[in-house]
């Protein structure tokens, strides 16, 4: 593993408006984007460990409807895990040399709505890369051939530029040793090892565990930099979707990684 990926995803302030809920029994979940084009899946269509989109929308009095289309990615609880990616945010990835191997830790704003508990900014999920299928044509063979239906290969793919999956490892792998049993998944239940937010601090005000992060120069590729190194802090700037850290400049952040996976994945 040479890139660590910190990608935002679901519920945003543009984008559906409000938080994704944490439930009272600590259970999370992502809400997909709204999608303004027809996608495979609407709202009400949408199944969370047995609860429907429509309910999760009624949590979190969501402005978009049950009957609208989302933009369900990634996909992290099926047999195989996808991620897509498309335009500006696509080419980041490829510049910075993102890579089978390489892993995806994805987070976004979430909220528990029942307790009307602060904004956080929580991881939800992780994938690590298997391979990288680009073009439209490519990725909708792929999804053809095993029988999978992906937004980033369904209908008008044109509007999807630069269009490309990531399809996750059926084993977390480092180093070619097999360290878990799924190398794509959901977080379980809400820990405070899986929340980036300060505690205290708004959602943006971020702090990273120093006994992984401590020393580490040069870590970030893209965006974020250290507003406090010896504090692991950072101040998440609110823009962008992908954000890239050189974890061979540090590999105690894979030893991070890897235990988030295995004590809650």
């Amino acid at each position: 593993m040479k890139r660590l990926i910190l990608s935002r995803k679901g519920f945003d302030a543009k984008a559906g408006g409000c938080a994704s809920p944490i439930l009272p029994d600590g259970r999370l979940f992502s809400l997909p984007i709204p999608q303004y084009h027809p996608s495979p899946k609407n709202y009400a269509d949408l199944d969370f460990d047995g609860i429907s989109g429509t309910e999760l929308l009624k949590e979190v009095s969501a402005k978009v409807k049950p009957t609208d289309y989302c933009h369900n990615d990634p996909q992290l609880n099926d047999d195989i895990g996808i991620f897509g990616q498309a335009s500006s945010s696509q080419t980041e990835l490829k510049n910075n040399d993102v890579s089978p191997g390489d892993l995806f830790l994805f987070f976004g704003w979430f909220r528990n709505f029942s307790i009307r508990a602060r904004d956080l900014h929580h991881l939800f999920g992780w994938l690590q890369i298997k391979e990288i299928i680009e073009g439209s044509e490519a990725i909708t063979t792929y999804l053809k051939e095993n029988n999978i239906t992906h937004v980033h290969g369904y209908g008008d793919t044109s509007k999807f530029s630069n269009n490309t999956i990531y399809v996750g490892k059926k084993n977390l792998q480092i180093n070619k040793k097999n360290l878990f049993k799924r190398g794509h998944g959901l977080f379980k239940k809400t820990h405070k090892d899986l929340i980036l937010t300060e505690v205290n601090k708004t959602r943006s005000r971020w702090k990273l565990p120093s006994k992984y992060f401590l020393n580490t120069h040069d870590l970030f590729l893209n965006r974020m930099k250290w507003e406090n190194e010896k504090e692991s802090t950072i101040f998440y700037k609110g823009f962008g979707q992908e954000f890239i850290l050189d974890v061979e400049k540090n590999p105690n952040v894979i030893k991070w990684v890897v235990n988030l996976i295995k004590k809650h994945g």
